[in-house]
């Protein structure tokens, strides 16, 4: 029946995202904020250098925002919309620009930019995929608590099968279409989650291969 899958549907909101809310939590309880990361992906709040860069220490993060040339290149290396082969010919072009005594040390700046940039952008995204999680979990119980409210079946008159599927959303109350519509929306949001949380992935396996392009430009 109509009314009773739709009571059923409401249940099954929190089913619909227990796959992700499983995998948030936290592993011990004096880490809360683990439960706010609905992706398989694990939340590496920072990416460090030594996970992508086998150069020279980076301690300078800052100075590189001095030369336009490599604030520049740096923005245009971490974009998404360039292809990676776009991203290493310019590396390329960028260093056969540089005199080969002070090369390995601009293009050490470069990955410092990089590094510095590849972290503001995965910030955004992480903190955007929060809190979108966070509002879908708070919907879920929204909705969840207007399918208990909705009325018995034997009110609203769908308990008779006989005129077929039909016959039966004919039937439905405008309290059981909104709930109906709203559980189709949050489901259609939800689905999102899982494609949103590829994105730091992908952040991340770009700055490693960017590091690799800089690194191969390099003497020492």
């Amino acid at each position: 029946m109509i009314g009773h899958s739709l009571r059923r549907a409401g249940l099954q909101i929190v089913t619909a995202i227990a796959p992700f809310a499983l995998m948030a939590l936290p592993a011990v309880a004096d880490e809360p904020a683990k439960a706010e990361w609905p992706c398989v992906y694990r939340k590496v709040p920072v990416l460090t250098a030594a996970t992508i860069w086998d150069g020279p220490a980076i301690t300078d993060t800052s100075s590189w925002r001095k030369d336009e040339t490599i604030r520049k290149l740096s923005q245009y290396l971490i974009s998404r919309r360039v292809k990676e082969d776009e991203a290493e010919a310019a590396i390329k072009k960028f260093a056969a620009s540089v005199p080969a005594d002070s090369r390995d040390a601009k293009l050490t700046e470069l990955f410092a930019a990089v590094l510095t940039r590849t972290n503001e952008d995965r910030k955004v995204v992480m903190s955007g995929i929060e809190r979108f999680h966070k509002r879908q979990l708070e919907r879920a119980k929204e909705i969840e608590k207007e399918g208990i409210t909705l009325p018995p079946e034997s009110e609203t008159g769908t308990t008779d099968d006989s005129q077929g599927p039909v016959g039966e959303i004919s039937k439905l109350s405008s309290e059981e279409e909104k709930y109906k519509w709203e559980v189709r929306t949050f489901q259609e949001k939800q689905a999102n989650i899982p494609i949103a949380c590829e994105i730091p992935q992908l952040i991340d396996e770009r700055a490693g291969a960017i590091a690799r392009a800089i690194r191969a430009e390099m003497k020492s």
